[in-house]
């Protein structure tokens, strides 16, 4: 083999493999909707948790939800349940199930306890929604459980809620 053709070779290689790098991943069907609407940006969601085993009500909170395309989601909480800094950022995962309804999976570390007489341990949130999808808007159906550092659950609860898609607002000129 020349010196022509061995470097036509190495170029058609390199066009190929950067063509499969660019390719999405298994074109991930997870991520993509089915039939009209997608989950993919910014929400605002309000949630009224509560016990699951009794019921109760927890107080209602505001957090944010970014489900970004691919399949991964990013969660800021505002919950009265955790002091400042206590609780990080929550990272996970999402996918389609089928229509209009989609599922995500997330962690949120709990980063120290909180004192007496707070019941927050150090460990782990993992949170666990169902999302139905109508136009701009979300209902909720969750559940998440309190696990400490050795992966023990400490606490269940359930929750209901509503989100709302983040946009950027149209000139009314």
């Amino acid at each position: 083999m020349n010196s022509k053709s061995l470097s036509a070779s190495f170029v058609l290689g390199a066009l190929v493999l950067a063509g499969a790098l660019l390719q999405p991943f298994g074109e991930d069907a997870a991520a993509r909707p089915d039939g009209d609407g997608n989950i993919v940006g910014t929400w605002r969601v309000q949630l009224n948790p509560r016990v699951c085993a009794t019921g109760a009500p927890v107080p209602p909170f505001s957090l944010l939800l970014s489900f970004a395309q691919g399949g991964t989601l990013t969660e800021a909480i505002n919950s009265p349940a955790f002091l400042p800094g206590q609780r990080s950022v929550g990272l996970g995962v999402w996918s389609h199930t089928h229509g209009r309804t989609y599922k995500a999976i997330w962690d949120g570390f709990i980063q120290f306890d909180s004192p007496p007489p707070g019941t927050g341990k150090r460990g782990v949130q993992r949170l666990n929604w169902d999302f139905e999808l109508n136009d701009d808007h979300l209902t909720i159906d969750a559940t998440s459980q309190f696990l400490d550092i050795n992966g023990n659950v400490l606490a269940n609860t359930c929750a209901t809620g509503t989100a709302t898609r983040i946009e950027v607002p149209q000139d009314q000129n």
